[in-house]
């Protein structure tokens, strides 16, 4: 018994808890919509078929973690989290005041900024790109009415 290890906390493990608690949260703020009877799908029902297989995905990860052991979980390196949780809330920040379109822009570059070997001009590029479509996507071909740029209280 003196060779025996307690479980070690893998990568597959820490993953499939940090989905399944993001699928919970999901359900929960789902759980705010209101339910009418007079329509035959539900606006959360979409939403919610996701958040159950976000679940079912976890509880995956965590077997696999269990029974295949695999990778020791560590922390990421400081600068991929500021990245990550700075471009999450300049998002949030932004968004609503200067369009979804820069900040989105921001967003991705903000973001970007976390890996270690980002090249600016690729970066910068990348983001561009992946901006325009996200505005075409949405604006052009959902015809969602978001505001894409908002300048001095006018928005586009």
């Amino acid at each position: 018994m003196g060779g025996e290890q307690g479980m070690r906390l893998s990568r597959d493990i820490v993953s499939g808890s940090a989905t399944i608690a993001l699928a919970a949260g999901i359900l929960l703020a789902l759980a705010r919509i209101p339910q009418t009877s007079y329509q035959a799908i539900a606006p959360d029902l979409f939403p919610r078929i996701c958040a159950w297989a976000l679940i079912l995905t976890g509880l995956i990860l965590i077997g696999r973690g269990v029974f295949r052991g695999g990778e020791q979980a560590s922390l990421p390196p400081l600068r991929v989290l500021a990245a990550v949780l700075g471009s999450v809330i300049a998002f949030g920040a932004l968004a609503p005041r200067i369009g979804y379109a820069p900040a989105g822009l921001l967003t991705l570059v903000i973001g970007g900024l976390g890996s270690p070997d980002v090249k600016p001009g690729q970066l910068l590029l990348f983001s561009l790109v992946l901006t325009v479509f996200s505005v075409l996507l949405f604006s052009a071909l959902l015809k969602l009415s978001i505001p894409v740029v908002s300048l001095f209280g006018i928005s586009f």
